[in-house]
């Protein structure tokens, strides 16, 4: 049985590669359209402030290259950030009841409802 509040320090060595993954790519789209907004809402500017000066100073690195350096470089401003955010995951790194972009679009709604 699935434990439902599993945080992102919970997740084994492989589920937590898996989630950060799946996030790094979900930061990464939204970042290259300059649409964070979302993400700042939580009190990890500072974070997201050093994930952004890595990503700005690699611009001409594909999207796995950079994908890989910023996982490399910047897992534990990472981790603050899913921390931070306090989303569950599955045993399997897979974020629980949602994707990434259906979370954001959740998010989105909200604001924009004034909740």
């Amino acid at each position: 049985m699935q434990n439902p509040d599993l945080s992102i320090t919970d997740l084994d060595e492989h589920a937590q590669s898996t989630a950060l993954t799946d996030f790094v790519h979900f930061y990464i789209a939204h970042y290259r359209k300059n649409d964070l907004e979302i993400l700042s809402q939580y009190k990890v500017d500072y974070v997201m402030n050093d994930v952004n000066q890595y990503l700005y100073a690699n611009q001409s690195f594909s999207p796995e290259q950079l994908a890989a350096g910023v996982l490399q470089y910047k897992q534990s401003s990472f981790i603050e950030i899913l921390k931070t955010i306090g989303l569950s995951f599955t045993d399997n790194g897979a974020l629980k009841d949602n994707t990434w972009e259906g979370w954001y679009t959740q998010q989105y709604a909200k604001v924009q409802q004034g909740i």
